[in-house]
């Protein structure tokens, strides 16, 4: 155990050979997991490749105190989730994992994109996608940034929980707060990068149209989205009701 934890702690110092040498020590027991779920061999060393390939990248971010095999076993799960809804678009049946508990469940309101990960992935060009980051650091908290940028990777909430030792309704609080911060961001001095005003007040008619009554935006909301200056925390709140009607 302790030869393994030294070649953890190399291998997060981003050493090449101390990486390479956990990922061959893991990738049959990543193998195994995989090939029990994936619908073809194939696949199974497709989505194989991705998850070491996103263990290598989010090494430098795992928490000493985190157990290293459920991490990585989140991750393949995460892994097959998204490779499958790529190929057919769909979820991927609770069948193909032996326990709810392997599944990553996300809720409703948040399988919709949000606008960090759309954003993220759609950039056209690296400045944007800087200009984003930049962004997401002038007005989140520290753990807000950490659990949007894990999100905009594909990272499930309860898999940024257990990265991060955080209860996943905790998790989930500080996306929506940051995801509200970053929006109200945008519409006060950005709202170029999502189409402008007129596409904020489509997704004020989208949310009208689609929303539940108690997600409708009250008078002062609105009054905030046409004064973004005037009520911070009004504008906020308008901005996490109408988030998951805009897409980047």
């Amino acid at each position: 155990m302790a030869e393994v934890d030294f070649i953890l702690q190399a291998a997060r110092e981003g050493k090449e050979s101390a990486i390479e040498q956990l990922l061959k020590q893991y990738r049959p027991l990543l193998w195994r997991y995989i090939r029990k779920r994936a619908k073809t061999e194939q696949d199974c060393e497709d989505i194989l490749q991705e998850t070491l390939l996103r263990i290598t990248r989010a090494l430098p971010r795992l928490p000493v105190e985190t157990p290293f095999e459920p991490w990585i076993v989140h991750i393949a799960a995460n892994c097959l989730r998204t490779f499958y809804q790529r190929v057919a678009n769909t979820e991927i049946p609770l069948s193909t994992y032996e326990s709810a508990t392997e599944l990553e469940i996300t809720p409703p309101f948040l399988q919709q994109e949000s606008p960090e990960s759309s954003l993220i992935e759609r950039v056209g060009t690296e400045q944007m996608a800087q200009q984003l980051r930049t962004l997401i650091e002038r007005v989140c908290s520290e753990m807000e940034q950490r659990v949007i940028l894990l999100y905009a990777q594909d990272e499930t909430l309860e898999a940024i929980a257990q990265m991060l030792h955080l209860n996943p309704n905790t998790v989930r609080t500080h996306l929506l707060r940051g995801r509200a911060k970053v929006l109200a961001y945008i519409v006060q001095h950005q709202p170029a990068l999502v189409g402008g005003m007129e596409r904020i007040w489509e997704a004020v008619h989208q949310l009208e149209t689609h929303g539940k009554p108690s997600e409708q935006l009250t008078p002062a909301e609105r009054h905030a989205l046409t004064h973004p200056w005037r009520n911070q925390l009004l504008l906020r709140r308008a901005c996490l009701k109408i988030a998951r009607f805009i897409r980047w």
